[in-house]
């Protein structure tokens, strides 16, 4: 049987520590066989400009090194070099750049990825608008547009997104949404086919993850309050800020890209930033906490945190831990038994609760299995290969 193969075309480079859903979907192509391209966004001389950071490191590291390997050589991964990458900024916002970045990278990133193998593929994947180009270069049997978020919700959308957004939606073979309120807006685009297609968990992961206690939870009082995830504008330091101080005796430890948050997060004895961790360390510090939080600014944010299907939550719960999260439309969808807050003063008063009552951690995992990434990749790959035989 030939191998089949995948060009995954996506925002987040692969060794990320903030592991999405694309990351997850990747593997399990992999365990299945597939072959797997993996693009990510392109770095460029302007990114330097900014300040050198770890993830830009590693970004440069992939692209200097002509992309890295996983799976057993069944995932490459590659992070294209431009002059110019397309970005919500004056002159890098032009429709030029939007449209011709790729004609700018150093090496052609179309001949890189021909040859490392793929010229023809069998699934041309999309998570990433911004690249649509690839549909005109590469040599597909199907494609596919997987919609995580409200695109238009954040802050580098612009008209030249929006077109590019669009037509990618009308061109593919097949649109996946995420969040069930997702379905009018990418109606809205005018696809040929949609599926609702949900975040998962890689159950194994965290449920058989590593449990041994992490170093730094040994100096720091409990009970412990955790948040692991991204750390960006939609995230509410104000709920924070407030539960910190309201509750001193909680430690609140922040993981993930800290940046923003140092300086939206007011200093208190009882609040830990520890920044990145891999994906590998994530369970031992979820397993060893109290309260998982998901505190997300609705009031600021609505649209782009109503259409979130929270992958973090399945996470948390995999491991065990009860989560105390921000109400939201899609969240009160799923019917989770996290527990909801819509103030301030709710958010400290459900901590509370949790910390108060002995956790249902059979409840927890059990609803987290049920959202294993197996039984996704199982609705994917059932609606491709209806696709490909159609």
């Amino acid at each position: 049987m030939k191998q089949r193969k995948i060009l995954m075309i996506c925002s987040t480079y692969w060794n990320s520590p903030i592991q999405l859903g694309d990351h997850h979907l990747a593997r399990k192509f992999a365990q299945a066989r597939w072959d797997v391209a993996y693009i990510s966004n392109p770095i460029s001389p302007f990114h330097f400009f900014a300040g050198v950071t770890s993830d830009l490191r590693d970004r440069f590291n992939t692209y200097r090194s002509g992309g890295i390997k996983d799976m057993d050589g069944h995932i490459w991964s590659y992070v294209p070099g431009t002059l110019f990458a397309p970005q919500n900024k004056p002159f890098l916002r032009s429709r030029w750049i939007y449209n011709y970045w790729q004609r700018l990278t150093l090496p052609n990133v179309v001949k890189v990825v021909s040859q490392n193998g793929f010229t023809e593929v069998d699934v041309l994947y999309f998570s990433e608008p911004r690249q649509a180009f690839w549909l005109d270069v590469i040599k597909h049997k199907m494609s596919v547009y997987r919609v995580a978020d409200k695109y238009s919700s954040f802050l580098v959308y612009n008209r030249e997104v929006q077109k590019l957004e669009r037509l990618l939606a009308k061109s593919v073979d097949l649109v996946l949404y995420t969040a069930k309120n997702l379905k009018c807006y990418v109606d809205d685009m005018g696809p040929k086919r949609i599926v609702n297609l949900p975040n998962g968990v890689n159950f194994f992961h965290f449920a058989n993850g590593n449990k041994h206690i992490p170093d730094e939870y040994k100096k720091i009082q409990r009970p412990i309050v955790i948040y692991v995830g991204s750390i960006d504008y939609w995230f509410d330091y104000d709920v924070i800020n407030y539960a910190t101080k309201s509750l001193p005796e909680a430690s609140f430890i922040i993981i993930g890209p800290d940046k923003l948050a140092r300086k939206q997060l007011i200093p208190r004895s009882n609040l830990y930033l520890f920044g990145k961790r891999s994906y590998t360390e994530i369970p031992s510090y979820l397993y060893n906490a109290d309260v998982g939080i998901i505190p997300f600014n609705i009031a600021r944010y609505p649209e782009l945190v109503n259409n979130i299907n929270p992958l973090k939550l399945y996470e948390y719960m995999a491991c065990g831990l009860p989560v105390v999260a921000t109400e939201w439309e899609e969240l009160k969808e799923i019917n989770s038994p996290a527990i909801l807050y819509r103030t301030k003063e709710e958010f400290v008063q459900k901590i509370k609760d949790v910390l108060f009552t002995k956790p249902d951690k059979a409840s927890y995992i059990n609803f987290a299995e049920k959202q294993d990434w197996t039984k996704r990749f199982k609705l994917l790959e059932d609606n491709i290969n209806m696709i490909l035989s159609s």
